[in-house]
């Protein structure tokens, strides 16, 4: 599988467009010599203007310092997870498309990052993507700096700085780019990079960094928080490679002081900040994951617990006791010696034997080195609370997502503390508890979820979930530092996969057409920056951290927004990242929304604009909302902010400020999904409607002639569906020296792979994607080739699922209004509101009708005795008081499933019964809910999911039974909807 990216995103194009902006006009010098980059006046007065323009975007509290001195300094925020890495590179092919620079210097904070940066420039796929897609005619040669190993003999000039500063702009389609890290841009004595004793040199230098300094790079920084501007590197990159221009992307930057009067003040440290693509936007927007946060409850409610610290050679052992709020105490322990010593929660238990890295208790348990457990003495470990808890929420997930028509495999991610809990010691043979109760408790959930598929699920699902149970040890992996040196082949390969193969980690098979079943990580904070997988949803800390770090930075590696199973990114649903901790961080939530709100522009001030701004979204009036800001005392006449009251305000008026939407961050702890009543006398009342959605209806398109398919599909093999399957090559060159062989990197070459699959397989992937006859694929291929010459090897897994997404669109495109609906015999019960034997079940689950709830209880005509919803709009209409209505309800998630054109299928929000003029309850109203202004707002996936919605009802219609369907935006009232229903 290859990851598919996508172009043109409105989040990533505007940081793009706003550097491109600043050179509109600007009078670019062409270089003098061929190793150069092109320069133009940093002091033109255009340059600062077009900043100016730029920065009109950004709040003035942010925009930074303006001063521009011996270069010029652009800064891009774009939070974690929104495609930084692709933008900057995008940034390289613009400005060398538009102005001819081809010498950049990439510097990352860290080698994670700079694998992970090596990798995406390189990779076939991305190369693909801006050769084919985005059409930049040129390749970047990227020349990767690394640490030099001391050797006697000759001094070789570094071979990457060589062939960047070699590299000629009269190649017009190549450009250079040098990745470093930062550590090997430092000032040290005996540095690779300003050593000038080099037997041969580049260009007349024999300085390294006077080399770099000669192109007139520019430099591009990732991560410019690790690079403040007193730090070394950042010294050294002004001072030895001084270049025209820096460029730095950052979801957070550094800190500066700068003096307010006699006074000196914090603020970050932006120089000409271009974008601000902040934590909220990215939140808001549904650019990134949502989060929700929980932990496990200690069963006494205590917020305490013990930790075995280590085993003393089995005569004592060290078992630290963590209460929070106070200072952690270590106490050593011998056999026979009580626990009570640390707490009196341990009245009673006693140590009976100490083994290599465990202890016995009186009580029958045993605690092994590393672990974690509350003083409720006959709990079992903290630890186990917590993957339990873990494992219920992956497999929540999991489910949900492979039951997709396009599945996405779902991953989860542990830290934990004590690596050989997980990976085993061979020097002390101590048993890996952690890994072995992780094992065990993935079996008994496995067992479970086997016996809780119903016919909903699907065959597929099952059998993965049995292949998984069949080799639990496949299902994971780990990765920690020291694996780098470990020669175990199986440990290799899983560092391997969790690093560099993120393509097969997302995968549901293997190669060979077997399932693969690994997406369980276990690491020790290991992977942090610079490693990020899309498709994890859980991420689980099975350590005690109290960690002062970035909250942002702790939840960035499952932040991203997943992708299916064909490598496309999903961007069209919400999606939340379950986020389990310990009870020492039960404050998590709170503290990531404060961190996220703080970045905020100070809001000193109103102004008429933003009152008048808010109001029109609010729809109010804008004096009636500036009496409403006056009367709570938010702000005084002057429409000053009142600094006592500044959170209480922009909690109730996020609007004012764009912080965070409620809801994009959760603390499943304190919003615990419950059970909800279902109301049986108010079933009752619906049951008739009910029965009738869940009639089960198979979709049905109009008979289409042979011929016509065949001259449609001839059409769709005109659209490049016949492609090449690219890769490239890393090319090592050998050459020999004074102190014998030495490797040094060269630029690779691009090949084609030539996998071609046997015709009639081919033909019958096709058919299982599309359900067309092979008949007809066939001649559609044989007419196609008359006037195409079509190779063998054309025929392989790319230019198949090229074809089957071609027709996906065109169906979608074409067949509106060339399908029906058929009633089949299959039974209706049990659904998710009742039992097989068709009585209404007494709860259903809070998260099958709402992923939110309102306190208190709801109105006597609602199907539920609670209010969960998930858009403002459907609580709104849960809390709606309408005379005519009888009875309503929210359709339970994913319950009625009407199957849809675009292959997926569709289940509506609300169903009403409604009292018709003379008294009646015969009007049966099924109602989808969009929380969006106008119908231009509804991406085509969901427009295609109405109008099958439409078809369907009509079908029912003709079968004699009489139902509405209607779909509300944000702007028309339920009550408006009723109304024109009952006049009409």
């Amino acid at each position: 599988m290859d990851l598919i990216l996508k172009g043109d995103l409105p989040h990533q194009q505007k940081a793009i467009d706003a550097i491109n902006t600043v050179f509109k006009g600007v009078k670019i010098t062409k270089p003098s010599l061929s190793y150069m980059n092109p320069s133009f006046d940093i002091n033109s007065g255009i340059v600062k203007e077009n900043i100016k323009e730029v920065q009109k975007e950004i709040h003035p509290s942010m925009r930074g310092s303006n001063e521009i001195e011996d270069y010029l300094n652009l800064d891009i925020k774009m939070e974690t997870g929104t495609g930084k890495t692709y933008v900057y590179t995008q940034t390289i092919f613009e400005l060398h498309k538009r102005y001819g620079f081809n010498k950049f210097i990439i510097v990352v904070p860290s080698l994670a990052i700079k694998a992970g940066t090596q990798k995406f420039i390189n990779s076939p796929y991305v190369k693909h993507h801006f050769r084919e897609t985005q059409r930049y005619y040129s390749e970047i040669d990227l020349h990767v700096l690394e640490s030099k190993k001391t050797k006697k003999g000759k001094n070789f000039f570094p071979s990457p700085v060589r062939e960047f500063v070699s590299g000629s702009n009269q190649v017009t389609n190549k450009i250079h780019v040098l990745l470093t890290n930062m550590h090997l841009l430092q000032d040290r004595k005996g540095s690779m990079l300003v050593r000038d004793d080099y037997d041969y040199g580049v260009e007349g230098f024999y300085k390294p960094s006077d080399a770099m300094k000669a192109t007139k790079p520019v430099v591009i920084i990732d991560e410019p928080h690790r690079f403040a501007r007193d730090q070394k590197t950042f010294e050294f990159i002004e001072n030895n490679v001084k270049p025209q221009m820096i460029i730095r992307f950052g979801a957070t930057f550094p800190d500066r002081e700068v003096k307010v009067g006699r006074k000196k003040q914090t603020v970050k440290d932006y120089y000409n900040l271009l974008y601000n693509l902040s934590s909220c936007d990215a939140f808001n927007q549904n650019l990134i994951k949502g989060v929700s946060k929980e932990h496990f409850e200690p069963i006494s409610k205590k917020q305490d617990k013990v930790k075995i610290v280590s085993v003393n050679n089995k005569t004592s052992v060290n078992i630290q006791y963590i209460k929070e709020g106070e200072k952690t105490i270590t106490h050593t322990l011998a056999k026979d010696e009580p626990l009570s010593i640390i707490t009196s929660s341990f009245e009673g238990v006693y140590i009976t034997g100490i083994g290599k890295n465990f202890i016995e208790l009186s009580n029958g348990q045993i605690k092994y080195q590393g672990e974690e457990f509350t003083t409720d003495i006959y709990s079992s470990s903290y630890q186990e609370q917590m993957i339990k808890l873990a494992l219920e929420r992956h497999f929540e997930t999991e489910k949900e997502n492979f039951n997709r028509k396009f599945k996405i495999k779902t991953l989860a991610l542990f830290f934990i503390d004590d690596i050989y809990s997980y990976r085993k010691d061979e020097k002390t043979g101590k048993e890996t508890y952690l890994k072995n109760t992780f094992e065990r408790l993935l079996k008994e959930k496995i067992d479970m979820e086997l016996s809780s598929l119903t016919e909903i699920d699907s065959e597929e699902y099952k059998n993965y979930l049995l292949a998984s149970k069949k080799d639990i040890d496949a299902t994971h992996a780990g990765y920690f530092a020291q694996d780098n040196s470990d020669s175990d082949e199986a440990i290799a390969q899983e560092v391997n996969e969790i690093l560099f193969q993120k393509e097969k980690l997302l995968s549901i098979k293997n190669e060979d057409g077997s399932y693969n079943t690994r997406r369980f990580l276990f690491s020790k904070w290991t992977l942090k920056e610079g490693w990020d997988n899309p498709n994890i949803f859980t991420i689980t800390k099975l350590r005690s951290s109290g960690s002062e770090n970035s909250k942002l930075q702790e939840v960035g590696r499952g932040l991203r927004l997943p992708v299916d199973e064909f490598g496309n990114r999903i961007s069209n649903e919400e999606f939340f990242l379950n986020y389990i901790v310990d009870f020492t961080e039960r404050d998590f939530a709170e503290e990531l929304v404060r961190q996220i709100n703080s970045e905020l522009p100070e809001i000193l001030v109103l102004t008429d604009e933003d009152i008048e701004k808010v109001a029109k979204k609010l729809r109010i009036d804008p004096d009636d909302l500036f009496l409403e800001l006056l009367t709570k005392k938010y702000i005084d006449r002057n429409k000053k902010v009142n600094v006592e009251k500044k959170d209480e305000f922009i909690e109730e008026y996020l609007d004012f400020v764009g912080g965070l939407n409620k809801g994009k961050v959760k603390d499943s702890n304190k919003n615990k999904p419950q059970p909800v009543k279902i109301r049986k006398s108010n079933y009752a009342e619906l049951k008739e409607l009910w029965e009738i959605l869940n009639q089960k209806y198979f979709i049905y398109y109009e008979k289409l002639e042979e011929e016509f398919i065949e001259e449609q599909l001839v059409e769709l093999l005109k659209k490049d569906v016949f492609t090449d399957v690219i890769i490239a090559s890393k090319r090592d060159i050998v050459r020999g020296s004074e102190n014998g062989m030495v490797i040094g990197e060269s630029a690779g070459v691009y090949y084609t792979l030539e996998k071609p699959l046997p015709y009639f397989e081919f033909l019958r992937r096709v058919n299982e994607g599309t359900n067309l006859p092979i008949t007809a694929i066939h001649k559609a291929i044989v007419k196609f080739s008359k006037e195409h010459s079509i190779e063998d090897k054309y025929f392989n897994e790319y230019s198949a699922a090229n074809l089957i997404n071609s027709f996906e669109v065109w169906k979608t495109q074409n067949l509106q209004g060339r399908f029906s609906y058929k009633k089949t015999s299959l039974p209706i019960h049990p659904t998710p509101l009742t039992n097989k034997d068709g009585t209404p079940k007494d709860v259903i689950s809070q998260g099958r009708i709402g992923t939110k709830i309102v306190p208190g209880e709801a109105m006597d005509k609602y199907l539920y005795d609670a209010i969960a919803y998930d858009s403002e709009l459907e609580k709104d209409n849960i809390q709606s008081q309408i005379d005519e209505v009888v009875v309503f309800g929210k359709i339970p998630r994913n319950s009625i499933r009407i199957p849809t054109i675009n292959g997926g299928t569709y289940s509506p929000d609300f169903m009403y019964v409604v009292k018709k003029k003379d008294g009646s309850k015969e009007l049966n109203v099924v109602v989808e809910t969009k929380d969006v202004e106008n119908e231009n707002v509804l991406r085509g996936i969901e427009e295609d999911k109405i109008n099958s919605a439409k078809v369907f009802f009509e079908q029912l219609k003709l079968d004699g039974y009489e139902v509405k369907f209607e779909t509300q935006l944000k702007s028309k009232k339920m009550k408006s909807i009723i109304d024109e229903l009952l006049s009409s």
